[in-house]
């Protein structure tokens, strides 16, 4: 591969960002080396499993830590494609330990290996919340072809949050954010104030948060708590899995909170005096998209939304095996 295919930058003293190329969002994710003494790299986030990124990978691994170089520890902040789907790759051939949060472990073999329950359980789910008979058979299908895109592995070290890991040069405190994915994890550099973000915190993009069969039972509460907490770390500038990095923190954290209130109150608005199930309110809110696959993540993202405002006691959730709906109280 042609030395232009490879973009690496020094964001940092002792941190290359990595972008790698992914099938959706802006086009890339970014992955982050992290070198040590002999060679020795620390990598956060390893992108997709295909070949194209695992030359990427290697040619980054050669660029910054020589024709020995090799991979020591591989911290994963969640399980999506594009941060996981390189992991078995990343640990059986360049001999990587990979740490992940331990809520993530139990979602992975039936999310890429053993699939057809979780399919089965997602097409109930699907009933449930409205979704027409005619669409429950491919949304719930609707993530199947990303497993060609994931390597599973098993983690060396599962993780809690709160841990203190040394990647590279770097003491990195971990931050569970659930909320995007359950055991979503930021890594904050305890001397220099740098944020590991993945997907928790993006400059322009708004990540997904959904109500679903692997999701926290209260996701969107989860995500902005966690917005809260990584703004009050006040870091000195975020690395997101998404974009260039900023140091506009308070403003950003402060702009996805309104947005979410902003929808909470559109969705409240839209349930009205009426009674409607999920399925309905994401139309009215998104529309009906074509690609049912966005359909489906629109779905659960206003479920997420259901869901904090019955927590707040702004909705009733009235739920019956034979399907779930939501009203004023």
């Amino acid at each position: 591969m042609e030395r232009m295919d490879l973009e690496l930058t020094e964001v940092c003293r002792g941190v290359y960002q990595l972008r790698l190329p992914i099938p959706f969002e802006d086009g890339h994710v970014n992955c982050f080396l992290l070198p040590r003494r002999g060679g020795v790299l620390d990598m956060i986030d390893c992108g997709m499993g295909s070949e194209e990124s695992f030359a990427l990978i290697r040619a980054a691994i050669r660029e910054v830590g020589g024709p020995r170089g090799r991979l020591g520890r591989l911290v994963v902040t969640h399980i999506h494609p594009d941060h996981y789907g390189g992991a078995g790759e990343m640990t059986e051939r360049e001999g990587a330990e990979l740490y992940l949060h331990r809520l993530e472990v139990p979602m992975v073999h039936p999310r890429y290996l053993e699939i057809e329950q979780l399919v089965e359980e997602v097409g109930r789910y699907l009933e449930l919340h409205g979704v027409p008979e005619e669409d429950v058979d491919f949304l719930k299908n609707a993530s199947r072809h990303f497993r060609k895109f994931v390597r599973p592995a098993r983690p060396r070290l599962q993780l809690d949050g709160t841990e203190v890991l040394e990647l590279g040069e770097r003491r990195l405190r971990v931050e569970w954010t659930p909320g995007h994915s359950p055991g979503h994890v930021c890594l904050f550099d305890l001397g220099s104030g740098i944020l590991f973000a993945g997907d928790h915190l993006l400059p322009e993009l708004t990540p997904n948060i959904g109500l679903h069969p692997q999701s926290t039972p209260n996701p969107l509460d989860d995500y902005l708590a966690g917005l809260r907490r990584v703004a009050e770390l006040r870091p000195a500038m975020v690395l997101p899995a998404h974009g260039a990095a900023f140091t506009a923190v308070t403003a950003r954290v402060a702009d996805l909170v309104r947005h979410h209130e902003r929808r909470k109150a559109q969705i409240e608005a839209i349930v009205g005096d009426g009674e409607l199930d999920a399925w309905r309110v994401a139309v009215a809110v998104w529309g009906r998209r074509e690609n049912l696959h966005d359909m489906r993540m629109a779905l659960q993202e206003g479920l997420a939304h259901l869901q904090s405002l019955s927590f707040e006691g702004r909705l009733e959730k009235r739920a019956t095996p034979a399907g779930i709906t939501w009203r004023r109280r």
